[in-house]
């Protein structure tokens, strides 16, 4: 099919959803081909080189319900939650120890709010990557995130696709890819 005279437009891409990677096989000591899919990682027993490192995201939201169909949408897109707060205090913890890749914060949570959490953090580490997860749209508020040195917001009223699209720009990588 590749190249075939009859299509010219049909090639390898186009008919096979599939990367070649050149690994060195720790078992033999010898490079070989790999296969595999864009959107999969391999599996357990693939060579470490070919495995991907998941992306490791922090929840903050003081609404259960909200943690759990981020949670939900994130996984489904292929990143890893690596925990969740309910609180600005707790995730200013969390993020210490835990140093996640990114951190979603909302801003209005009890004991310490989105915004001074988000102050803390970065802070503590100049480039932590977080987005604002909010109901808030205000300019003032987009200004006060801009001033803290927040990467991007997103509004809980959007639909969950511009989130993860928003979080994708912030990572700056075109993967995972949302279904």
């Amino acid at each position: 099919m590749a190249g075939s005279l009859l299509n010219p437009e049909l090639n390898f891409r186009n008919c096979c959803p599939t990367d070649l990677a050149i690994v060195m096989d720790p078992k033999t000591d010898r490079s070989s081909p790999l296969f595999c899919n864009a959107l999969d990682s391999p599996g357990e027993d693939a060579p470490i080189a070919a495995r991907k490192k998941s992306v490791r995201i922090l929840i903050a939201d003081d609404h259960e319900a909200v943690r759990r169909g981020l949670r939900a949408a994130l996984l489904s897109a292929g990143w890893e939650v690596c925990a969740d707060a309910v609180n600005g205090k707790e995730a200013v913890a969390k993020t210490a120890e835990l140093k996640p890749d990114l951190i979603i914060l909302d801003i209005s949570m009890p004991v310490m709010g989105g915004l001074d959490a988000a102050r803390l953090i970065r802070a503590a580490d100049p480039n932590a990557k977080i987005v604002i997860f909010t109901m808030h749209e205000s300019q003032q508020m987009k200004d006060e995130i801009a001033r803290i040195g927040v990467q991007a917001h997103a509004v809980k009223s959007a639909p969950m696709k511009n989130l993860l699209d928003t979080i994708k720009t912030v990572l700056g990588r075109n993967e995972p890819r949302v279904n």
